[in-house]
């Protein structure tokens, strides 16, 4: 089995491939992201690779994402140097493989070999016509061509191997383009140039975000997953880059995470924010209007990457999965579920926009103010949803309130700033129901239980939401005594499972440690100022993980579980940093200080988002 760890995410335009350190392509969906997937070793050692046959990693970048990625391999003693990259070209989206020999030499021959499709669409039968292959594909109800350039080719047991001339000092290039316009310019030195200019580009953006002070390349490799997790076209972000990843090795918890959901796009704009990417921030923001528009949010918690619904979710057989674990399955089931906390991590995200120098324009009040109305309404009893785990069966769940309250506290604080003529009564007083009803249910034990009525009631993570969002103050001991229960009962070392692991859930396996949960305790441990427990429960995590991050993780084994990599697992990682870095700043200057850095960080921001939005 791949080692989802090791990974590294090349991203551009509407694609975005995952390369191993030997540079073997292990995963690749084009022309967009969630079309069918041409290279997908990661769910089948007989499925679609490129690669290049005989080569051993003799070095690779170690940077977890970005639009291109280098690698030095080794075939007896020559060292050959590979860049590889996702570009829009010709009108479609090309995989662009740019070979040189590391040290002067003689020319020597580079043999490069591609098996393409095969899962949800029929192998590529190439045809070979001098220096170029060609196939077809089809996704999505249309065939699209896959062409190969390099000098020569061959046909080898499903194959196409390629031949490609390489010297010391000049790039030559293998291209493999999807969709694109036949006579297309493949000129070494120029695809040099675009992916010089795009790396470039890309470094300018990281650089200039404003990290925080603790483990600050964490956040920035936060941002990089991010922004190569983007679909240009639209500003979407896709949960993960893959599908049916296994939660719980050999059983059937796999998924297909290649969409848009309202969480994701919401976390994305608080993490682009709170890093000082306003941009960022406002693309993202710009795909919630775009995608959600004035329809509600509650019961279309996902959507595909144009903002259409989510396909069906169905089961594709022919694949052994990674670890044997099926079924692979393409579409997702979450589409028409009703949810009540993704509402209010988006009022979160629009706080925070605004928090460091973001403008309230008519059209987010619009939909700060709708979503609220529609809070508002029957604040007297819990309603059911299928809540932040998306289960198949809707409850009653207490994350749901939590949602709620949140959209009605952050929507208070937003009119209150921005439109302080708005009538707020209505949005007040189911605040306060549904605050009093979430605080009701706290046990004898200190914990909130999964869903109202629950007998015997079941541990859930996401309760830290309580004490991270603010409900419970800092000071309310209540929200100390929940947050020590939550870890007792549900952490392994660093790790926290989002509830009992062996708890029926309508699956079949024991999951793994869930990443979100891990970070959002730390979050949780700094906002009640235990910033040296918070600082250890973060450096362990930090010191285990690998910088590309999956959903879930096995707290023995530290073997990555889950889709690849998380964004909400890199956003939560961010906001924790982020969190912590305030808790320190407190800690040594005390809230004046705390206050008069949040007041120069605001009026920095500001500045920059005025100069970005100048004309």
């Amino acid at each position: 089995m791949p080692d989802l760890g090791s990974l590294r995410l090349i991203g551009g335009g509407p694609s975005l491939a995952l390369l191993q350190p030997d540079a073997s392509v292990l995963w690749w969906c084009a022309p967009d992201i969630d079309d069918a997937p041409l290279c997908w070793q990661l769910l089948d050692p007989d499925g679609g690779v490129a690669y290049f046959p005989g080569h051993q990693m003799y070095e690779a970048s170690t940077a977890p994402a970005g639009r291109s990625a280098r690698t030095l391999l080794r075939k007896d003693a020559t060292i050959l140097e590979v860049v590889d990259t996702v570009v829009p070209l010709g009108g479609g989206v090309a995989l662009v493989r740019l070979l040189r020999l590391a040290a002067p030499g003689e020319a020597a021959q580079v043999q490069h070999a591609l098996r393409l499709g095969g899962l949800d669409s029929a192998a590529a039968d190439f045809r070979l016509d001098g220096s170029v292959a060609t196939a077809s594909q089809t996704s999505r109800g249309r065939t699209v061509p896959v062409q190969v350039h390099a000098d020569a080719h061959r046909l080898e047991g499903g194959e196409v191997h390629s031949s490609v001339t390489v010297r010391a000092g000049a790039w030559s290039p293998l291209v493999i383009a999807v969709d694109c316009s036949a006579d297309l310019e493949l000129e070494g030195a120029a695809l040099a140039a675009i992916v010089e200019s795009c790396d470039a580009e890309e470094r300018a953006v990281l650089d200039a975000a404003r990290l925080p002070r603790p483990h600050p390349e964490r956040a920035r490799d936060a941002l990089a997953v991010l922004r190569a997790c983007t679909y240009e076209p639209t500003g979407a972000v896709v949960a993960a880059a893959t599908t049916s990843l296994p939660e719980a090795v050999g059983n059937d918890r796999q998924f297909d995470y290649r969409f848009s959901w309202l969480r994701d796009a919401s976390l994305s704009t608080a993490v682009a924010a709170l890093l000082g990417r306003p941009d960022d921030a406002r693309r993202y923001l710009g795909f919630v209007h775009h995608g959600w528009g004035e329809g509600s949010l509650l019961d279309r918690p996902v959507l595909d990457v144009r903002g259409r619904p989510v396909p069906a979710e169905r089961e594709v057989a022919g694949a052994s999965g990674w670890g044997a674990s099926v079924p692979i399955r393409v579409g997702n089931g979450a589409s028409g579920q009703r949810q009540y906390d993704s509402p209010g991590l988006l009022m979160e995200a629009v706080s925070v926009y605004l928090q460091v120098g973001g403008r309230l324009d008519d059209a987010t009040w619009r939909l700060v103010k709708r979503v609220a109305d529609e809070t508002a309404t029957q604040p007297d009893r819990a309603l059911d949803s299928n809540g932040i785990w998306e289960l198949r069966e809707r409850a009653p769940l207490v994350d749901g309130d939590i949602g709620r309250w949140l959209v009605l506290d952050r929507a208070l604080w937003i009119a209150r700033g921005w439109r302080p003529w708005t009538s707020r009564r209505s949005w007040k007083a189911a605040r306060a129901v549904v605050a009093r009803r979430v605080l009701d249910a706290i046990g004898p034990d200190g914990l909130l239980p999964q869903s109202y009525g629950q007998s015997p009631p079941q541990v859930d993570a996401s309760s830290l939401m309580v004490v991270a969002f603010g409900l419970l103050a800092r000071d309310d001991p209540r929200a100390a005594r929940l947050v020590d229960g939550v870890l007792q009962r549900l952490g392994s070392g660093p790790f926290l499972y989002r509830y009992p692991p062996e708890g029926a859930d309508g699956f079949v396996g024991r999951e793994g440690a869930f990443l979100p949960m891990s970070f959002l305790a730390v979050t949780a441990l700094a906002t009640l100022g235990r910033v040296e427990q918070a600082e250890h429960r973060l450096n362990a995590l930090c010191g285990t993980l690998p910088r590309l991050l999956s959903e879930e993780v096995d707290p023995q084994s530290g073997r990555l579980l889950g889709n690849t990599p998380l964004v909400w697992s890199h956003a939560e990682l961010a906001r924790a940093l982020y969190v912590l870095d305030a808790a320190q700043r407190r800690q040594r200057w005390g809230r004046a200080g705390l206050s008069v850095w949040r007041l120069w960080r605001y009026l920095l921001l500001r500045s920059a988002q005025d100069r970005s939005t100048d004309p």
